[in-house]
């Protein structure tokens, strides 16, 4: 599809790219022996590959469609990637006619041979689709990540029959039964996922909106989790959290709103660290996903086009959401290469504004004691 990318665009994540490169090599050999630290900013190593599996959670009579991008054999470098139509079923395929999102995988490319490799979990937003994130999932699985997705049943672009408050708690266990799940399909040899997850490793989980609030909520429950990338949204911290936390709010999120995204910084302030915070100026809540391409008028007026400003009412042009993309896509490498994989070279880049002018940015790698707010944590049962 047209990179439709402006000049100033191309420009700002031109220079992202090469501030990546240059704090990478300040820094020197990784301490973390045979893995090295690969430029965040650039499509890691691996070309990658697509595929989609249907879970049944019976004690929960829950049905998980789930989307998992991987890195894949070489021989997928040059083979045509799965367009958007095969995202979807057959009759709904028409959706995506006007759609101009990129999209680089491959669907059912061989994985990569020099697996096992971590696994990450992303959610999606309320009303949203598994597939919101390609650009970041794909990025991710380009660097040697598992990543997998679940359409959270009733709370989808298609299904909107789940009631916000069981699907607080539905969600989270989505997430926590696919990360059980594809634990047992690595160790079984009659899988087709056989030997695909390092579960030697932590994992990570990633999400937007109310997927922001279930990464909290999994991390604030699964010790297994090692970092965390929430975007819009807050959600709950638990006495035992201890995942690394890298916190992503839109300045003009008309969606959430002002006190919402004051509780995202009350949230940065309550972590126990690591902890990050980036704010997007003049992003909205849909800049983080791949809404603003669908050609479906999803995000107009909160992250796509134009629309007004939270504090006044004035008249807005949103951030190119095309510039907030390589942002998500930076710190995403350097958070999970880094926590997940013990790359202490990438904490020069998460301790680094990479675009100043679009966003400011806050970094506490080990802070000394965090001021914690009000237990925010539950149990999940």
């Amino acid at each position: 599809m047209t990179n439709r990318k402006s000049g100033a665009t191309r420009a700002a994540a031109l220079a992202m790219t090469l501030l990546a490169a240059t704090l990478l090599q300040a820094c020197g050999d990784s301490s973390s022996g045979a893995t090295t630290a690969a430029d965040p900013a650039r499509p890691g190593r691996y070309p990658v590959g697509v595929t989609r599996i249907t879970l049944r959670d019976e004690a929960r009579n829950r049905t998980l469609l789930t989307e998992i991008w991987y890195p894949a054999d070489e021989a997928a470098r040059d083979a045509a990637p799965s367009p958007a139509h095969e995202y979807l079923p057959p009759e709904l395929a028409s959706l995506t006619d006007n759609a101009t999102i990129e999209l680089v995988a491959v669907r059912e490319a061989p994985i990569a041979p020099d697996g096992p490799f971590p696994l990450i979990a992303f959610s999606h937003g309320s009303g949203g689709i598994r597939f919101q994130n390609t650009f970041q999932m794909e990025h991710l699985a380009s660097h040697g990540y598992v990543v997998v997705a679940p359409d959270h049943e009733g709370n989808t672009f298609f299904d909107s029959s789940g009631e916000q408050p069981q699907l607080a708690v539905d969600r989270p266990i989505d997430i926590i039964y696919l990360l059980d799940a594809f634990s047992g399909f690595t160790a079984d040899p009659g899988s087709r996922f056989s030997g695909w997850i390092d579960t030697e490793r932590p994992f990570g989980v990633t999400g937007h909106s109310f997927g922001a609030y279930t990464s909290f909520a999994v991390a604030s429950n699964d010790t297994r989790i090692a970092a965390a990338l929430p975007m819009a949204l807050a959600g709950p911290i638990s006495s035992s959290y201890s995942a690394a936390t890298l916190l992503m709010l839109a300045t003009e999120d008309k969606t959430i709103g002002l006190d919402s995204n004051q509780a995202i910084r009350d949230a940065y302030v309550s972590l126990p660290g690591p902890r990050f915070l980036a704010e997007v100026i003049d992003a909205g809540h849909y800049s983080f996903s791949f809404a603003c391409e669908t050609g479906l008028g999803i995000g107009d007026g909160d992250g796509c086009k134009t629309g007004t400003r939270l504090a006044d009412g004035a008249p807005v042009t949103f951030l190119d959401h095309q510039r907030v993309w390589p942002l998500v896509d930076t710190y995403s490498a350097a958070l999970f290469g880094r926590y997940i994989n013990g790359i202490t070279q990438y904490d020069d880049v998460l301790t680094t504004n990479l675009d100043p002018e679009v966003m400011t940015y806050e970094a506490d790698l080990r802070p000394a004691a965090a001021a914690r707010l009000p237990e925010l944590g539950f149990v999940l049962p």
